[in-house]
């Protein structure tokens, strides 16, 4: 499906071994450019009081963004020596995981996910959280300090009490030789395509290119040299800020279904390629409509 060409990651480290290899079995080749780095939090009471309320506290639901979120939870908690008491405290709630990589990241805990929306985005978990009665209810989010505040608020103003507990920081990579690389990658057309994850992603490689080139520069080059994909309405929006065409936008908000778009829409490109008649056998009509 992906014929040999380049595709790059911009999702974090952690993550990008899955997505290389799915590229590969379609046929692609991985560019792993991170724009994203994932720690856990540095500080422990953070980890601590989220489980201390779970277990101290009537707390409805736990709503997991991110595979991140879960992973960085534990992570933590196995190094409080509490990570039983976190499966445990788990238990006890509704699990709520934002799409099928979370749910599969809680399943290597041993939690058990009760609900999964249709669409994985902030957007898609309050309409499916937008059928239960929320008034009054405790729902807790562990996430990132950088994550927007959209379902934060969506949920108090169904009536929810939210609590956040910033249990991971997503910061921004520091690689100045890979910057430079793929700077050059980008510049010389050797990038097919650029696949962003988030709105973070985009605004960040913008920050890491941005210390070798200008933001129009880097504006430029997407638009003119490589197709950007983005995964999400709200990712399409960041880049569209950035004044960055999205050329490839699936329907589902998944890595997977991402690729099979990027692969119809070049396939639709090849086809209407081919279907163009020869320049000495367009009309009048068809060649000023290209020139205008």
């Amino acid at each position: 499906m992906l014929r040999g060409r380049t595709i790059a990651v911009t999702r974090p480290r952690e993550q990008a071994g899955e997505a290389s290899r799915t590229i590969e079995r379609e046929g692609g080749r991985a560019y792993l450019f991170p724009t994203i780095e994932i720690k856990r939090t540095r500080d422990p009471s953070v980890v601590e009081k989220f489980i201390a309320d779970l277990e101290g506290s009537q707390v409805d639901y736990v709503v997991f963004m991110s595979a991140n979120a879960v992973r960085c939870s534990f992570e933590a908690a196995e190094a409080l020596g509490q990570r039983h008491r976190l499966s445990e405290a788990l238990d006890k709630t509704t699990i709520v995981a934002v799409g099928p990589k979370t749910a599969n990241e809680l399943a290597k805990h041993g939690v058990h996910t009760s609900l999964v929306p249709r669409s994985h985005s902030s957007a898609g978990v309050l309409g499916l959280l937008r059928s239960h009665v929320l008034a009054g209810r405790t729902i807790y989010l562990p996430r990132t300090r950088a994550a927007r505040p959209t379902l934060s608020r969506g949920l108090r103003k169904l009536g929810a009490e939210v609590r956040e507990f910033y249990v991971y920081e997503s910061l921004i990579p520091n690689r100045r030789g890979e910057e430079e690389r793929f700077l050059r990658s980008l510049t010389h057309g050797a990038i097919d395509a650029v696949i962003f994850s988030s709105p973070l992603t985009a605004k960040n490689l913008f920050r890491m290119l941005g210390r070798h080139t200008s933001s129009r520069q880097v504006t430029d080059l997407l638009n003119s040299r490589t197709t950007v994909v983005a995964i999400g309405p709200t990712t399409a929006k960041a880049l569209k800020k950035l004044e960055v065409k999205v050329d490839v936008l699936p329907r589902r908000y998944l890595f997977e279904d991402a690729l099979r778009a990027l692969g119809r829409y070049w396939d639709d490109k090849t086809k209407a390629g081919a279907n163009e008649p020869p320049p000495d056998m367009r009309t009048d009509a068809e060649d000023d409509g290209r020139r205008a």
